[in-house]
């Protein structure tokens, strides 16, 4: 880093801090960084107050397209939505130079990162698969598409539940059965055959449902399903289904069947998020916190620890949505009744505040 970045970082911080300390937000320590963004450790009120992650923009490093374009829609949508596996924010500021998100603090980082050292069992893993998707589909219902879904988009709160977070490339389309979005964004890991594909205008609600299936992909493999480097190999894999699971996991038939299902090429026939939760794999079985893991040991070697059990659910302090385990029909009916009452999309809904700052 040169002379003049880190006396920029130093001043940005301390400018951070300033700022946020006259909302009564006060700075704790940087618990993240990225190429235009950074994320504060912050507290509000007096030293007992509850700890929040404070994401702040920094327009300085962004295109004139971004701050026109894609920052004004990620504020829109951070206001629209609210949903219980959904980034919950509490104040968004902004002054000239800078956005300033105050959001839930994720204590347990991403999921990327947990992935790298956990190997979940198949309860586990459809505990995590059937928050996203219900949150994935609250947000379609109500008219917004993600467009960047992976794994490091998905945060881990201090129960180990998960939060669809980063709304960097998320906007609103119509509600009907075909909605349309031209701008080719998100992660090559990520991205369906028809985005790498350049495909235009394209269905941005089944594109989230195939970067579902990769998230899963990987929840069940600890490794993408397509991991070349060249966007052509890419291709030519996803067209040809060309993906395998690790013998070693000894995963079931019917999530071997289901992932697939996620990963169709064809727009048409690739599985929506209300078939998926009709799936037997998701019906027929039990969910388990995935706070009940296998940690690699310290040398990080996962691939030496796969064979490992799982620790029994039994073993956990607090349980996943309030029991440790039962059966998912009985909880997607449940949840289903209480979407309906309390979670029913709301044009006027404003829940948070926008201040601008000159």
């Amino acid at each position: 880093m040169s002379v003049n970045a880190l006396i920029y970082r130093l001043v940005s911080a301390m400018s951070d801090a300033a700022f946020l300390r006259e909302k009564h937000i006060y700075v704790e320590r940087l618990v993240g960084t990225g190429s235009f963004s950074k994320v504060y450790l912050t507290r509000v009120g007096d030293i007992k107050s509850k700890m929040v992650a404070t994401k702040v923009i920094d327009k300085n490093f962004v295109s004139d397209n971004f701050v026109q374009k894609f920052l004004p829609r990620e504020l829109d949508v951070l206001l629209k939505l609210k949903h219980p596996f959904v980034i919950p924010v509490y104040s968004i500021y902004q002054n000239y130079n800078r956005v300033y998100i105050n959001m839930e603090y994720a204590v347990n980082g991403d999921m990327a990162a947990f992935l790298k050292t956990v190997r979940l069992s198949e309860p586990q893993i459809r505990s995590w698969l059937v928050q996203i998707l219900w949150a994935l589909q609250y947000m379609h219902r109500v008219g917004v598409v993600h467009r960047d879904l992976k794994c490091e988009n998905l945060l881990l709160t201090i129960n180990y539940n998960v939060r669809v977070a980063d709304f960097g490339f998320a906007r609103f389309v119509s509600r009907g059965r075909n909605p349309r979005a031209k701008s080719i964004c998100g992660t090559q890991t990520y991205l369906s055959p028809e985005l790498l594909l350049g495909t235009k205008p394209y269905n941005p609600v089944v594109a989230d449902v195939w970067a579902i299936g990769v998230v899963l992909f990987m929840m069940a493999n600890n490794l993408p399903p397509f991991n070349d480097s060249r966007k052509k190999d890419i291709i030519n894999k996803q067209l040809a289904k060309d993906f395998k699971f690790r013998n070693v996991l000894n995963r079931s038939e019917s999530l071997k069947i289901l992932t697939t299902m996620f990963l169709e090429p064809d727009i048409l026939q690739r599985i929506t998020i209300k078939r998926a939760l009709q799936s037997s794999w998701i019906k027929e079985g039990n969910i388990e916190t995935p706070m009940a893991v296998h940690r690699a040991t310290n040398n990080g070697k996962l691939e030496e620890n796969l064979r490992q059990p799982v620790i029994s659910s039994d073993t956990l302090t607090q349980p996943l949505f309030s029991y440790e385990s039962t059966n998912i029909k009985e909880s997607l009916s449940e949840f289903n009744m209480n979407f309906t009452d309390i979670h029913k999309p709301d044009e006027d809904f404003r829940p948070f505040s926008v201040i601008a700052v000159p």
